[in-house]
This record gives C-alpha cells, sequence and structure tokens, in this order.
C-alpha cells in the first residue's frame, strides 16, 4: 500500500506538471502582445481557476475586477483562443491533469479506506498461496466472456508466482444466470470449499451464458447437486458487500484485478498482468530494505 509520503510525492509531481503546462500557456499569451497586459495575469487565473497550484492572489484579482474589466478580460481570453488554438490545447491538458490527480487521490483513499475489505475478509473464495507474500484481488462475473478469457492468465500467474495469492470476489452483473452461478459458487465454497476451484473453472469453461441447466450438470460433474437451489443464508450478505466494495472503488465492471493497491480494469495480456506484479513485487523488496 502507497504511504501518505509517496501519494503526497505522487501529488507534487503531478501539480508541478502542472504548472509546466500553465508556464507555457502564460508564455503563448506574452507572445500574442495582448494589448491589455495588466490584465493578462488574471485572464489566466480566470480561465484556470479550478487549477489547484493557481494562487489564491490571483483568484482575488480576479473577484475585484469590475463587471466591465471582466468582459475586457473575456473578450482578451476568446481573442487569443481563436487567433492561436494552441492556448486551448495547453489549458484542455492542464485541466485534464488536474481532473486526473483528483481522479487518483480519491481512488487512493478509497484502496487504504477499503484495505480491510480487500484482503482480510475470511469469506472470500481463493487460490495460490495459503501464506502469501502478495496478494490480488480478483473481481469477477461467471457470464463474463472477458472474464472467462482472462481465467487461463490467472492460472498461470498462480503457477509462475507460487508467493501469490488470488483473493476471488464473485459479483453477479450479467443478469439472472450469473445470480445462480454465484449463489452456487459461493455456497459450495462455504460449506465444501476443496470443490470450489473445480466448480469456478467449470462453470468459466461454459462457451455460452450460464442458465439452470448448466449448472445442474456442473453440480453433477463434481458432486455438489445437493447446493443446487439451496443457497447458503450468508451468502446474500457477501454478494452485496462485493458489490458495494466495487461502487466504493469506482470499478465499473469485470474483470477488475487489484494488487498493491493499482487497479488494472478489463481484459489484459499475462505479459502486462506479469510486468504488473513483478513490479509490485520489487517495490514490495524495497520497502521492505528501507524499513
Amino acid at each position: 500500500m502507497k504511504s501518505t509520503k509517496q501519494v503526497q510525492t505522487a501529488t507534487q509531481l503531478t501539480a508541478k506538471d502542472g504548472e509546466n503546462h500553465m508556464s507555457k500557456f502564460m508564455t503563448l499569451l506574452n507572445n500574442r502582445k495582448l494589448p491589455v497586459l495588466a490584465l493578462s495575469g488574471v485572464a489566466i487565473a480566470m480561465l484556470a481557476s479550478s487549477l489547484p497550484y493557481v494562487s489564491a492572489s490571483a483568484h482575488a484579482q480576479t473577484a475585484s475586477l469590475s463587471t466591465t474589466q471582466q468582459q475586457e478580460v473575456r473578450a482578451i481570453i476568446k481573442d487569443a483562443l481563436v487567433n492561436d488554438p494552441e492556448l486551448l490545447k495547453e489549458a484542455i491538458i492542464a485541466l485534464q491533469m488536474r481532473e486526473q490527480l483528483g481522479a487518483d487521490a480519491a481512488r487512493q483513499a478509497s484502496l487504504e479506506a477499503n484495505h480491510e475489505a480487500m484482503y482480510a475478509t475470511q469469506s472470500d473464495p481463493w487460490k495460490g498461496s495459503a501464506t502469501p507474500e502478495i496478494t490480488m484481488v480478483y473481481f469477477t462475473d461467471f457470464n463474463c466472456p472477458y472474464c472467462k478469457k482472462i481465467e487461463p492468465s490467472l492460472n498461470k500467474l498462480v503457477e509462475e508466482f507460487p508467493q501469490l495469492k488470488i483473493v476471488i470476489k464473485m459479483v453477479p452483473l450479467q443478469g439472472e444466470g450469473s445470480k445462480i452461478a454465484v449463489d452456487f459458487a459461493q455456497t459450495v465454497w462455504l460449506n465444501e470449499p476443496e470443490k470450489y476451484l473445480k466448480v469456478k473453472d467449470l462453470l468459466m469453461s461454459s462457451p455460452r451464458g450460464l442458465d439452470a441447466a448448466a449448472l445442474a450438470k456442473v453440480a453433477k460433474l463434481t458432486d455438489t447437486e445437493r447446493w443446487i437451489g439451496n443457497t447458503d443464508k450468508r451468502v446474500a450478505n457477501m454478494v452485496n458487500q462485493n458489490m458495494h466494495l466495487m461502487r466504493d472503488l469506482g470499478i465499473g465492471g469485470t474483470p477488475s484485478m487489484i494488487f498493491a493497491d493499482k487497479v488494472i480494469p478489463g481484459l489484459v495480456s499475462y505479459e502486462v498482468l506479469k510486468q504488473q506484479l513483478q513490479e509490485a513485487i520489487a517495490a514490495q523488496e524495497q520497502s521492505a530494505k528501507r524499513s
């Protein structure tokens, strides 16, 4: 998990990048030799008033202008943008960086607040190391075609990195077939955990959307027929917690993976997963050496 100091450093770097873009923006305005140079700084402040690195004094200057002066400033900005579109490009880049900074900070705060819910619950199935050095959280849906495609990569990751544990958080996002599959699989995990991985692999290997008939076939192959239509009473709450956790983390779909408090959304290649995991392991080792 990132320390407060690391987050602050990342924030400072992003803010510095934003300052560089605004510096270029001001240079471009100065090169335009606008007729009201005394107002150019205030014009910049108005255009970028939502950016975190604009000084409070600039905002105060803007607020002190009369209505006529504010109209003059707007006219200057409009003329500059029409005649030199590069100014707009610079402003958009600065605004996008500001929005990304805010989104990253919110995501990091949510990851820290939900750390226990991600990694420390006892109700979630898992595979990999029983004594892990690093843990991945994996949101998945049995009817999600992209989840089906990423499963072989996750299995390969567990084989290549024996220190890895994958916590599986099942969410029913793809209709009724998803719901009955999650209810069944979670019930198997809670009552016959040794049969869960085979159940999960068979459900994931189905090339089409799951329905009651497909579920019955998997149950017969895994000797878990007793759990068809006999959902454990604890399952509903567990699934709701997974759904709420997804929303809190700003995750909109499956598959989504999290490790080292970094979110990897969607279907990605094995090479991408491996690289991200190696970087997380290296960072963890460096942190251990420093402490």
